[in-house]
Formats: C-alpha cells, structure tokens, sequence
C-alpha cells in the first residue's frame, strides 16, 4: 500500500547516528503526528526500532526485537505522563518493571532506564 511506502521511505531518510534512544524518537516523530490506532503504532515503532540499529550499529539492545519492544515501551510512558485522562502515573520503579527481560531474556542498564524515563517525564514529545 501506498501509505506504508511512504513510512518506508521516511524512515529510511531518518539519520540517528549518535543519537540517544529518546532523542531518536523525538526526531522521528517530530515529522509526523503518530496515530491512535494500537496497529499503526506498533508498525511505525518496529520501522524506527530497525533504522536506529542500523544507525547505531554499538548500541545498548541485544538485537532489533528489544529496540521494538523498548520504543513501544516509551511510547507508553510518554502517553502515560502527558495525557490529563492517566490519574495514577507511572513511577520510574513502575517503567523499570515493565522493561525487565525485554532485552533478549536480560535488562537494560538501570541507569539508561532512568535517563530515559526523567527525559520522557520531564519533556513531553511534541
């Protein structure tokens, strides 16, 4: 479909070479606004997860399933901190637990989790 070659082409033109993971995700998603569907999501997450490895080919995931699971994971977060509707927000305790194994059975480094969960919770994706 002529909607995914579009995706496809912009996220081959993203560069993140040197860019932290959550800085990676405000690039990509400064050029478009993400949709509401689960589905849709989940796609442009898996497109992004896959380029920032090949971009970063030295970085901190075991392979491109744990950047996936990982940037869906922040996406929720940012959802979470920034939407009125969430009463009971997520502690950085909370982020960590549900980040536990995602990295090819491992965890990612707690300090790297709590960079990530300050800079989402600190500065809202726009």
């Amino acid at each position: 479909p002529f909607n995914l070659d579009v995706m496809y082409s912009y996220v081959e033109m993203c560069d993140f070479t040197g860019m932290k993971f959550d800085e990676g995700l405000r690039h990509f998603l400064s050029g478009f606004r993400l949709p509401g569907e689960a589905q849709k999501i989940d796609r442009f997450m898996l497109k992004y997860a896959e380029r920032y490895c090949i971009c970063n080919p030295e970085n901190i995931f075991a392979n491109t399933d744990a950047a996936y699971v990982f940037a869906y994971s922040v996406i929720m977060l940012q959802t979470d901190a920034h939407n009125a509707q969430v009463k009971n927000k997520m502690t950085m305790e909370e982020f960590k637990k549900n980040n536990r194994g995602i990295n090819d059975e491992k965890d990612l480094p707690g300090e790297f989790l709590s960079e990530i969960y300050e800079n989402v919770v600190n500065n809202e994706f726009k």
